[in-house]
């Protein structure tokens, strides 16, 4: 196992991809309404804490409060140092 600090910016899409298919839905004139499909992940929310937990990964998340992320940027980094991998899931605006 790779004492690795991934920093996930979750934004619950795949926004580029949505962003892309709503540009093209507009270039040809076709509606924009179903652009969501397959490019978000809600109803439910993936919870990608829990998922890499179950793989014996340290975890945090969904980080949604600012005040949050530091405190747990400093246990991950602990847990990073005693050679273990470790996620922290922080969700971001889809932009």
């Amino acid at each position: 196992r790779i004492p690795l600090l991934s920093v996930m910016h979750n934004n619950r899409a795949y926004h580029e991809e949505l962003m892309h298919v709503q540009r093209m839905a507009d270039r040809h004139n076709r509606g924009i309404d179903r652009a969501g499909i397959g490019t978000t992940f809600t109803d439910p929310n993936v919870d990608f804490a829990k998922l890499a937990q179950s793989m014996g990964v340290y975890a945090e998340g969904p980080i949604d409060n600012p005040k949050d992320l530091a405190p747990a940027l400093r246990r991950a980094i602990a847990v990073v140092k005693r050679g273990e991998p470790a996620l922290l899931d922080v969700l971001t605006q889809p932009r």
